[in-house]
């Protein structure tokens, strides 16, 4: 057996598609794209051929009081180009730098409040300022 060392996608439950949507399309740089036909309402949303983020519609707003998965994560390029682009849609962001590594999490939440990263190198850090979480 063999698992290969990527994630493959998140499956993110959402009361609100419309919005989720915008989020990861406008913010984050994702397309829609195909789905298989699930009996569920659901959206793929796709960075250049992977669908890497599937949304599920659900009847009530899921609840976040004791969620299973603390975050999720994504490896990028060019930080300081991504947190201007943050900077100026006003979404909420800071940055943590991993001890004892070259690595700069960029963390955020999209509009259901699932937190994420984009992990990026930590020599792309500088002149970046932050924008932190009120």
């Amino acid at each position: 057996m063999n698992i290969a060392p990527a994630l493959n996608h998140v499956n993110l439950m959402t009361h609100d598609m419309d919005r989720m949507i915008d989020f990861y399309t406008n913010t984050m740089g994702f397309r829609v794209g195909p789905r298989p036909p699930f009996n569920n309402n659901g959206t793929w949303l796709y960075l250049g051929e992977f669908a890497l983020v599937h949304l599920v519609e659900t009847d009530q707003e899921p609840r976040n009081e004791d969620p299973k998965i603390a975050h999720f994560a994504f490896s990028g390029t060019g930080m300081g180009e991504f947190a201007a682009h943050l900077r100026g849609l006003e979404v909420a962001h800071t940055f943590r730098l991993v001890p004892d590594t070259e690595i700069v999490q960029v963390v955020l939440r999209d509009p259901d409040r699932n937190v994420f990263e984009v992990l990026f190198d930590r020599s792309s850090m500088e002149g970046t300022e932050p924008y932190r979480w009120n």
